[in-house]
């Protein structure tokens, strides 16, 4: 599978690829129903947030991006990517010092919560103790642990390759999302499961690590109407 190839035909802004500016997109989020994952940063790695936003027959991804201020320089010259211009232009913050401030990382969550019904956060448990309780007891969202092996992330694994593959999903044209989207390796088990691999991947997959864990909250909380039926009775006395 080759969750990447497709990554271009991702609609940007409306259902027909209408253009739109990245303020304009998010002000039509606002109020919307949304879940995240969060994919918090070793030393090297990008601390990643993504929101979906569902609707009836697609799903909207809202992107933010974490970095050390203190090693972006370094960074860019070891991805080969443009992270000091990413910074610039909005794209992903830049935290004081060599490691990500993980109270920025709380502040949008907070900031989110008060613009969009954020329901839940996703998060792998590795290195997200502090900040889940934090998030949990001081800020009081609903926050999921999410293994990292097949059994929990081959079906949204699966879901989000059906997404992109059908054109179900719309972003703002993130550059950071676009990138780590492009870098996607998948392996799979001999029960065919699969899960993005970091260990096959060359390049950073953090987006979309936190991305196939925000449509896991998403599909797992989807809400399938049942039909309705009515009862006629034929024959009867008026």
């Amino acid at each position: 599978m080759d969750l990447h190839a497709d990554v271009g035909r991702l609609l940007r802004g409306g259902r027909a690829g209408r253009l739109m500016t990245s303020a304009q997109y998010r002000a039509r989020l606002k109020g919307r129903r949304c879940y995240v994952g969060m994919d918090l940063s070793s030393t090297k790695d990008l601390t990643a947030l993504e929101a979906v936003f569902p609707d009836e027959d697609c799903f909207d991804v809202l992107s933010e991006y974490f970095v050390p201020q203190g090693s972006i320089r370094e960074r860019s010259t070891r991805d080969r990517v443009p992270y000091e211009q990413w910074a610039r232009e909005g794209f992903l913050r830049a935290t004081p010092g060599t490691v990500v401030d993980y109270e920025a990382v709380r502040a949008v969550l907070v900031e989110w919560a008060d613009e969009f019904d954020l329901r839940m956060i996703a998060y792998d448990p590795w290195n997200a103790t502090d900040l889940v309780t934090r998030l949990e007891k001081q800020d009081g969202f609903t926050c999921v642990a999410m293994r990292q092996g097949f059994a929990s992330l081959s079906a949204p694994t699966k879901s989000l390759e059906k997404a992109i593959l059908s054109k179900r999903i719309r972003h703002d044209g993130h550059p950071v999302l676009r990138w780590c989207m492009g870098n996607i390796s998948v392996e799979s088990d001999a029960a065919g499961n699969l899960k993005l691999s970091k260990k096959v991947s060359t390049e950073r997959i953090d987006g979309a690590a936190a991305l196939v864990m925000a449509v896991d909250l998403m599909d797992r909380n989807s809400v399938t109407t049942e039909p309705s039926y009515q009862m006629m009775v034929f024959g009867a006395n008026r």
